[in-house]
C-alpha cells in the first residue's frame, strides 16, 4: 500500500467513525452542529486528498496530520451520551461557554463556538480550540469528570477552567490581560520571577517552604531555587482564574474549591519546585479566596432568620477557615479590588453574567425546599390558585445546597446525605429550565 493509499484507507475511516456516532442518544441538539462541523471538516479533507500527488509525501503526512486530529473530535462525540453527567448545568455551562468564548469575524459579528459537553475520567476541564482548520465555529469541549457526574455543588469549580479558556480568547482575554494580570503583577511578589523567587527564600518563609527549598538545593547539589517566567505566568494564570470562578459562581465556588482541593494538599505549602511547580501553593490560592471575598462584601450572611442563617454562618465558617501563614498574602487590597473589577468589566459585556447575591427571602425559600426534602425551587401558588414561578440564578441553588450540607445541624435531625443534597439540586436545575421556559412563553 503506497502512502497516498494509506490516506485514502485513512479518510474512510474516520468517515465511517462519523458515521457510527449517530447511533446514540445525545439529548435534543446536544450534537447536530458538532456533527455538521465534523463533516464540513472531513469534506475539506477529502477534497484536498483528491488533489494530492503520488510523491508529495509532505502533503500526505498534514493531510494524515488532519485526519487524525479529526478523529479525536468525533471519539469525543461518543462520551456525551445522556445520563453521564448533569444535563441541566452543563446546559447552563454551554450558554456560559458560547458567551464568554466568542470570537469577532472580519465583519464585527460574534461567532460562538461550537460547546461539546462529554462525560471523562478524570477531573474537570475545558479544552478550547485555538486555531480551527474550519472555516466556521471552533470547538470547546467540556468534561465532567465521571464519579462526581452528580455533584453539582462542585461543578461550579467550572468557573476557574472557564477562566482558563477565556485568557485565550480576544475579546475577554484582552481585558484579562491587560486588566486583572496587570494588577497582580503591579507590584510584590507577582512582579516578577525575581521578586517571586525572593519571596519564597524570604526569612518569613513557613518551615514548609523551607523545607522544600533544601530539598531542592539537596537534590540540585546546593544550587538555589530560582523561579523561572513560565512557572510565575502559570501560577499568576491559576489566580486569574480562580478570582473568575469566584466571581462567576460567588461563595459556592469557595466553598467547592476548598472541599475538591484542599484534601488532596495535606502540605498546603507545598509547590514542587524539583519537579513542574505549575501552580502556586494551596494555602496561597485559598488566602487570595478569602480576602476577595472580603473586598467583595461576601463575607456576612444573605439569610436573616434562625434557623437558617446559623446554617448559613456554618457555611462561611467553613469558606473562610484560614489557618495559614501570614505570608501567603501576596497582593495588597488595591491589586486585589483592581483585579476584581478587571473580572468585572469582562462579565458587564455579557449581560447577566457574574454572581449577584440572592435576597433574603429567596434564599430562605430554597434552603426550606433542601429541609423538606425538595429540590431548590420557588414555585408558589397565588390567592386565586394560580402557579406563581420564580427564576433562580443557578449559583443560588448551589449556594442553597451548600447552606444546607455543611449547617444541616441547624435544619433537621435526619439530614441528607452530601449525595442527596447535590442529586436534590441537580433536580432543581432541570426543574428551574422548565421554569425559565414556562416564565418565557409567558411573557410572549
Amino acid at each position: 500500500m503506497t502512502p497516498l493509499e494509506f490516506l485514502k484507507q485513512q479518510s474512510g475511516n474516520v468517515e465511517r467513525a462519523l458515521s457510527e456516532t449517530l447511533r446514540y442518544d445525545y439529548g435534543p441538539s446536544q450534537t447536530r452542529e458538532y456533527y455538521r462541523e465534523c463533516g464540513d471538516r472531513l469534506e475539506r479533507i477529502k477534497n484536498a486528498i483528491a488533489t494530492t500527488k503520488e510523491a508529495d509525501l509532505h502533503e500526505i503526512q498534514a493531510r494524515l496530520d488532519e485526519l487524525s486530529g479529526l478523529s479525536v473530535w468525533i471519539s469525543l462525540i461518543e462520551r456525551s451520551r445522556l445520563g453521564e453527567f448533569s444535563w441541566p448545568f452543563a446546559e447552563a455551562l454551554r450558554k456560559m461557554a458560547e458567551t464568554l468564548l466568542a470570537d469577532t469575524n472580519l465583519s464585527g459579528s460574534s461567532t460562538p463556538p461550537i460547546v461539546h459537553i462529554v462525560s471523562d475520567g478524570e477531573g474537570y476541564l475545558i479544552h478550547y480550540e485555538g486555531t480551527s482548520p474550519s472555516s466556521k465555529n471552533k470547538f470547546a469541549f467540556v468534561a465532567f469528570p465521571r464519579p462526581l457526574k452528580h455533584h453539582v455543588l462542585l461543578h461550579s469549580l467550572f468557573g476557574h477552567e472557564l477562566g482558563h479558556t477565556a485568557l485565550h480568547t480576544v475579546g475577554a482575554g484582552t481585558i484579562l490581560q491587560n486588566k486583572v494580570m496587570a494588577a497582580l503583577q503591579s507590584r510584590g511578589p507577582l512582579s516578577s520571577a525575581a521578586a517571586m523567587t525572593a519571596w519564597l527564600h524570604d526569612k518569613s518563609a513557613p518551615l514548609e517552604i523551607k523545607a522544600e527549598l533544601h530539598r531542592y538545593e539537596t537534590l540540585n547539589a546546593g544550587a538555589s531555587y530560582k523561579m523561572a517566567d513560565f512557572y510565575l505566568l502559570s501560577w499568576l494564570d491559576e489566580f486569574v482564574c480562580d478570582l473568575f470562578g469566584l466571581i462567576l459562581f460567588g461563595p459556592g465556588f469557595a466553598a467547592a474549591h476548598r472541599f475538591y482541593l484542599s484534601p488532596t494538599h495535606p502540605n498546603p505549602y507545598e509547590f514542587s519546585p524539583s519537579t513542574d511547580p505549575t501552580h502556586p501553593p494551596y494555602a496561597m490560592r485559598h488566602r487570595l479566596l478569602v480576602n476577595a471575598l472580603h473586598l467583595l462584601g461576601w463575607d456576612k450572611p444573605v439569610t436573616s432568620r434562625p434557623p437558617v442563617q446559623e446554617s448559613e454562618k456554618e457555611l462561611l465558617k467553613y469558606i473562610f477557615h484560614d489557618p495559614f501563614d501570614a505570608w501567603c498574602t501576596l497582593l495588597s487590597d488595591a491589586q486585589l479590588q483592581n483585579a476584581i473589577q478587571g473580572i468585572q468589566e469582562v462579565f458587564a459585556q455579557y449581560g447577566k453574567l457574574g454572581y449577584a447575591r440572592p435576597t433574603d427571602d429567596n434564599l430562605t425559600k430554597l434552603v426550606h425546599q433542601l429541609q423538606k426534602r425538595l429540590p431548590p425551587i420557588i414555585a408558589e401558588l397565588s390567592s386565586i390558585g394560580d402557579p406563581v414561578l420564580s427564576e433562580i440564578d443557578i449559583s443560588h441553588t448551589l449556594y442553597a445546597g451548600w447552606i444546607y450540607s455543611l449547617g444541616h445541624k441547624h435544619l433537621t435531625s435526619e439530614p441528607l446525605s452530601f449525595l442527596q443534597t447535590n442529586m436534590l439540586c441537580d433536580q432543581a436545575l432541570l426543574q428551574q429550565r422548565a421554569i425559565a421556559i414556562a416564565i418565557s412563553k409567558k411573557v410572549k
